[in-house]
Order: structure tokens, then C-alpha cells, then sequence
């Protein structure tokens, strides 16, 4: 008597999810490269209506990619999946935070102590890379399996 059935094999379309992790995973870690740079940027005093351009659609493009991410259906990627989503969520909210924490931070020097401390991504920022290269171990393994 079997009480534990094997995983079935992946479908293609799950196979597909898998790749599409991969691709948002990695463009995720490129745009983590210009919020860090933005991050520096906007502790640096620089100018907010640049920063802003410059900001407003990379934090449009994590927002995206979270929806994205919600289309995948493979079950066995459900926790990269809401990995990903929280990683996504993060660098947004934190770019978002930072750029309205510029807007302000000549009313108190509380405010510009708060922006002197702005810089990379943090411990978020080292998740995403953990988790782009579990996934790429992943799909690699897929491939050769």
C-alpha cells in the first residue's frame, strides 16, 4: 500500500510559470540596481522633481510585476511566488517612502536624520538574490531532469 503519491510531473504550462519566475525574479534584482541608486540619490538632498521622474515608474513596474507574479498557477511555486510579491511590495513602498520623505525633510531635522540613513535595500534586497538564484537552481534542475 502506497500512502504518499510522487508529485505528477510538471505541465507545460507549468514549466512556463517557472520561466516567467525566473524572468520577474531577475528583472526584479536589475531594478533593485536603480531603486539603491535612487535610494543614495534621494539621501544625497538630490532633486525631487528628477528623482520622482526617474522613480515613479520603477515603482509602477514592481506594482506590475506583483500582478504578474499573482498569474502564476503552478502550485509548487507558491512560495517563491509570495516571496517575490513581498520582495516587489517592499522595494515599491520603500522608493514611495523615501521620495515623500524628501518632499519633506527640510521641515524638521528629525526628517533629514531619517534621509541621511537611506541607502541599499537591506535585508529585502539579499532575499531577492537568495531567491533568484534558488529559482535559476530550480529551472536549471527542471531542465536537466
Amino acid at each position: 500500500m502506497k500512502l504518499h503519491r510522487s508529485p505528477p510531473p510538471p505541465s507545460p504550462r507549468h514549466d512556463d510559470d517557472l520561466g516567467r519566475l525566473l524572468r520577474l525574479a531577475q528583472e526584479g534584482l536589475y531594478w533593485q540596481g536603480d531603486v539603491e541608486d535612487l535610494l543614495v540619490a534621494i539621501r544625497d538632498d538630490g532633486d525631487l522633481g528628477e528623482l520622482a521622474r526617474a522613480g515613479g515608474p520603477i515603482i509602477s513596474r514592481f506594482e506590475a510585476m506583483r500582478v504578474e507574479l499573482r498569474a502564476l498557477g503552478d502550485p509548487q511555486l507558491r512560495g517563491y511566488v509570495a516571496a517575490l510579491d513581498e520582495v516587489f511590495a517592499n522595494h515599491a513602498m520603500l522608493l514611495h517612502c523615501a521620495l515623500d520623505l524628501l518632499a519633506v525633510s527640510w521641515r524638521s531635522e528629525r526628517l533629514q536624520e531619517e534621509q541621511s540613513r537611506l541607502g541599499g535595500c537591506g535585508r529585502q534586497g539579499e532575499r531577492l538574490a537568495r531567491l533568484t538564484r534558488e529559482i535559476k537552481e530550480l529551472a536549471g534542475s527542471r531542465v536537466a531532469g
